[in-house]
Formats: C-alpha cells, sequence, structure tokens
C-alpha cells in the first residue's frame, strides 16, 4: 500500500505508514508474540516491509520489529543501507533497534507509543530515549514521535 508520492512528509502520509506498522503488530500479536510491529518504506512512499515482533518464535532476544524490518529490507533491496528509507514503529526503538537504524542509514523516523508508555503497561524497556541515540549520529536523522499514539498503546493490552 503505497501512501503515495512523497506524503510520508505530510501528517496524513505518516498515519498511512503507522497504519501498515500497527497492522503487522496486529499480526504478531494473533501469532503469540509480543505487540511490536515496524515498516520501512522508500521515500516516494512505497512499502518495503512490515514486521513484527518475532522473539518468541525465533528465540532470538534482537528479533525486534524494527531489526527484523531493516534484515528483511535490505535483503529485498539488495542493499547493506536504506538511504532515504523511513521507518515506522508502534513504540518508540530501543536502544538496539535506534542503533541499527542509525547504521542502516534510515534518515526518518515515526513512531507512536513512547518507552514510557510501554514501561506503563508492564513492558521491561531501558529508560534511554531513541533521540539521545539519533542526536549522536554523524547523520541527521528526522524523528516524529506520537503519531497515532493512542491506536499504539491500545496494542500493549491486545490479546489474540
Amino acid at each position: 500500500m503505497p501512501a503515495s508520492d512523497n506524503t510520508l512528509q505530510t501528517d496524513e502520509g505518516r498515519c498511512a505508514g503507522m497504519r501498515a506498522a500497527l497492522d503487522a503488530a496486529r499480526h504478531g500479536v494473533f501469532a503469540g508474540q509480543a505487540p511490536f510491529g515496524a515498516a520501512i518504506f522508500t521515500n516516494q512512499g512505497e512499502l518495503v516491509v512490515a514486521e513484527h515482533n518475532q522473539v518468541r518464535e525465533m528465540l532470538d532476544p534482537t528479533a525486534h520489529a524494527e531489526v527484523f524490518a531493516i534484515r528483511l529490507a535490505c535483503r529485498l533491496t539488495g542493499q547493506r543501507t536504506l538511504p532515504g528509507c523511513w521507518l515506522f514503529a508502534t513504540c518508540e526503538p530501543c536502544p538496539m533497534c535506534a542503533t541499527a537504524a542509525v547504521f542502516a542509514g534510515l534518515r526518518h523516523v515515526v513512531y507512536g507509543a513512547s518507552v514510557e508508555d510501554a514501561r506503563e503497561a508492564g513492558f521491561s524497556e531501558l529508560q534511554l530515549p531513541s533521540r539521545q541515540i539519533f542526536d549522536r549520529s554523524d547523520d541527521k536523522i528526522a524523528v516524529f514521535p506520537g503519531v497515532l499514539r493512542q491506536e499504539c498503546r491500545a496494542l500493549f493490552t491486545a490479546r489474540p
């Protein structure tokens, strides 16, 4: 589902992108995974991949939605980095995922719920805001927090 020509720069476009991440997270919840989703779009608004957390299924603590989406997007595009692409995450990226976004060359990060929202819902999260990692990157990373926050927070109580 393309968010259409460069509409990711608009509120409406960012909401459309977040809906792809939300759909992936819901799919994960129904598969017995933690309620986190991520999507990667090209700068032109084309969906590259949408993935959900797969830690439980893969028995891999690094299989967060964002990391899994980055890995798959790199494979699908045949590129080691994803310059110009956008990362959408239903929750603020943890330090590992934020660092992966930096190393992947992502220049736009959009998230819904905050790390604090996740902690309040009972998830164990490091209290290190992703902004602190993005600000240390050599490249400027545009961050758009709180997109569809309530819908993203609602995932924390979702059950299959």
